[in-house]
């Protein structure tokens, strides 16, 4: 029922989200969220819960690195739990969407995904005091720039089931690399 529940939040916003949606579209009677979690507020509570445990342990591996190759990995990492379990990979999308509040799933969500931002523009920045990223990139909005190409590809996929996740995401890595990659003393950029 989580599952339905991560579907129908990335699908539609939590604000949309009925149990009678969730027993549906998890196979299972109208009646039985209810049963189970007893009322809306409890189970997008329950929710909340099942989304950030599943975006941390996507997060997980990329932790024991920094500077650009963290940024990298933590996007391919995304992408990769994302064409593994479309399932487990919308948590990023409910967590990286949409920056109101208002609309977050809850106020976990929305720190989880300030904390996520966060999190990327400090690699950011140790990349640039590394030498190994530019130096006139904007830590702030590049990271914003990759949660929204993240997001992108999997309203892409949404849209479209048979969209090439493994291919679109290749380009984005490529594309990040490319954009925040600094020239090296010849006006090349640095191998990674």
């Amino acid at each position: 029922m989580l599952a339905a529940g991560v579907r129908l939040v990335a699908q539609y916003g939590p604000e949309k989200l009925t149990l009678t949606e969730v027993g549906k579209s998890a196979g299972y009677s109208r009646g039985l969220p209810a049963h189970h979690f007893g009322s809306r507020e409890q189970y997008l509570k329950a929710l909340a819960s099942h989304v950030a445990i599943e975006f941390d342990r996507t997060l997980s591996a990329a932790s024991r690195v920094s500077g650009l190759v963290a940024v990298l990995d933590i996007t391919r990492a995304v992408l990769a739990q994302l064409e593994a379990d479309p399932t487990r990979g919308l948590a990023s999308q409910i967590v990286l969407a949409d920056g109101r509040r208002e609309r977050a799933l809850s106020e976990d969500i929305a720190e989880l995904r300030d904390e996520t931002l966060e999190l990327l523009t400090r690699h950011i920045e140790d990349g640039i005091q590394a030498g190994e990223i530019r130096r006139d990139v904007a830590p702030e909005h590049a990271s914003l720039l990759i949660a929204a190409g993240i997001c992108g590809i999997i309203d892409s996929w949404q849209a479209d089931p048979q969209f090439d996740i493994a291919k679109a995401g290749v380009q984005l890595v490529d594309m990040i690399e490319h954009a925040l990659k600094a020239p090296d003393h010849r006006g090349e950029t640095t191998p990674t």
